[in-house]
């Protein structure tokens, strides 16, 4: 998108907290101020859109540098969407990824939108190597 700078660098904690704010997770994760701040210590890699200063969205890898990635976290403010953005993220992410020749590159996409995954290469794990997950309601305390 015309007008876009793209950094190779976290947004303030402001910028992502308005970002995650605005994708409704906030309540459905039970995420805290303070969880979101830990985000910055754990991400290995970061990508971030601006348009006149102001944040347009971001996205993260986790990384152990060497086989795996997961993508994180492709927010795009609701107003820039659908304007390229995402799909200007997720490819600077996945040339990270095969720069240093990561074997994998993982992500788990939100209700609806594994089509615009798919349209960047990206496919459904088979059915023999399913994806899973532990959720914190369902972790023994």
């Amino acid at each position: 998108m015309k007008g876009i700078e793209y950094k190779k660098s976290p947004p303030t904690f402001e910028e992502y907290f308005q970002l995650f704010s605005s994708t409704g997770w906030m309540p459905v994760l039970r995420v805290s101020e303070d969880d979101l701040k830990k985000v910055f210590g754990n991400t290995w890699y970061w990508i971030t859109a601006y348009q006149n200063e102001d944040i347009a969205g971001c996205g993260r890898l986790i990384s152990d540098g060497v086989l795996y990635a997961f993508v994180c976290d492709i927010i795009v403010m609701p107003d820039h969407q659908n304007k390229g953005i995402g799909s200007a993220i997720l490819k600077q992410l996945v040339k990270k990824c095969q720069e240093i020749g990561l074997k994998r590159v993982w992500l788990f996409a939100a209700p609806g939108k594994a089509g615009f995954y798919e349209k960047h290469g990206f496919t459904v794990r088979p059915g023999e190597a399913p994806g899973m997950q532990l959720g914190e309601f369902e972790c023994e305390k």
